[in-house]
C-alpha cells in the first residue's frame, strides 16, 4: 500500500469512528493533514530525485568521456616521452682542430675506427684522430 492510500485509510478510520471528544478528532485530523504534507513531499522529492538521477546519469557519462579522452591523452604523453628519451642519447660529438687549416670542427668518434684518419671538412686533408 502506498502512502496516499494509507494516509486515505487514516482518514476513513477517522470520519468512521467520529471521536466524541473534540480534542482527539482535532489532533487525529492534524496529524492525517501533516502526513498528507509529509506524502506531498515524498512525491515532490521523488519527481527531483528522478530528475537528479538523469542528471546524475548525464554527467557520469561525461566523467567516463573525459576519463577515457584523459586516459588517451596521458599515452600520448608518455609514447612522446619514450621518444623523446631515445633521443636524448646523443651521440658525443668531440671538437678537433684541424693541423693543416688550423679550422675547428666536430665529429663524432663512434662513426671511426681507431685507426681510421679524419678528413677535414674544410681544407680536406686527412689526419690521425686525436687520442681521447
Amino acid at each position: 500500500m502506498a502512502a496516499r492510500e494509507k494516509i486515505a485509510y487514516l482518514k476513513g478510520l477517522i470520519d468512521g469512528q467520529k471521536p466524541a471528544d473534540p480534542d482527539t478528532a482535532k489532533l487525529l485530523g492534524a496529524v492525517v493533514d501533516a502526513l498528507d504534507g509529509l506524502a506531498d513531499d515524498l512525491e515532490n522529492q521523488g519527481i527531483r530525485l528522478e530528475e537528479h538521477r538523469e542528471i546524475l546519469d548525464e554527467v557520469s557519462e561525461y566523467l567516463d568521456q573525459i576519463d577515457e579522452d584523459l586516459c588517451a591523452l596521458e599515452d600520448r604523453i608518455e609514447s612522446c616521452e619514450d621518444e623523446e628519451e631515445g633521443e636524448d642519447e646523443e651521440e658525443d660529438y668531440i671538437s678537433v682542430c684541424c693541423p693543416h687549416c688550423r679550422k675547428d670542427f666536430f665529429y663524432d668518434p663512434t662513426a671511426y675506427e681507431e685507426d681510421e684518419d679524419l678528413l677535414c671538412p674544410h681544407c680536406g686533408e686527412p689526419f690521425k684522430q686525436p687520442e681521447i
